[in-house]
């Protein structure tokens, strides 16, 4: 269970989108967490490792942004269109329990079906989608183009994202709930 709950929280304001001009904490903005050490705006990797095989997939992501934005050009739409596709991607391509919990592997190699990292993936796939949604419609049908590997559609991506974060909040309230009975 990764979702840092306590913080650092990123604050995003929705009229602004994920636009980070803010750096992170626009005025009257919701409160994010992070997930483990690379999931999340404005953190990659400054805890350590990636704890898990989500946030390798979070690893990941940054690292192709960083590419991209190092290029003469700097970090074209297209390019961080291409990234958040390979993560949706990605994420839709984890394993899951008959419950429709993701499995991932643990930093230690163990594999657990974990609440948490079902509702971040979820929240993700959603939240880049709405982003790319924000610079237009030529390139939300590019991610429409670009996805293919474990979603074939944005429509697909994001039923699924829905899916993740019912099973993960259904999960974490009963884990809650075990906890304050016992």
């Amino acid at each position: 269970m990764y979702i840092n709950w306590e913080g650092p929280l990123i604050t995003i304001n929705p009229e602004h989108g994920t636009d980070l001009q803010f750096q992170g904490n626009p005025p009257k903005g919701i409160k994010v967490p992070n997930y483990g050490n690379f999931g999340g705006p404005l953190i990659s990797g400054e805890g350590g490792g990636p704890v898990d095989s989500l946030d390798e997939l979070f690893q990941s992501h940054d690292a192709e942004i960083l590419a991209a934005s190092q290029d003469a050009g700097g970090l074209t739409p297209q390019e961080l269109v291409q990234a958040h596709a390979n993560l949706i991607g990605a994420i839709t391509n984890l394993p899951e329990t008959s419950e429709g919990l993701l499995e991932v592997e643990t930093a230690t190699g163990e594999t657990i079906a974990d609440p948490e990292a079902t509702l971040y993936a979820g929240s993700t796939i959603i939240v880049l989608t709405v982003q790319v949604a924000q610079f237009g419609v030529e390139d939300l049908s590019l991610l429409e183009a670009e996805l293919g590997s474990g979603a074939s559609d944005v429509p697909d991506a994001l039923t699924k994202a829905a899916g993740y974060v019912g099973t993960g909040l259904e999960a974490l309230f009963e884990e809650q709930l075990d906890y304050l009975i016992a």
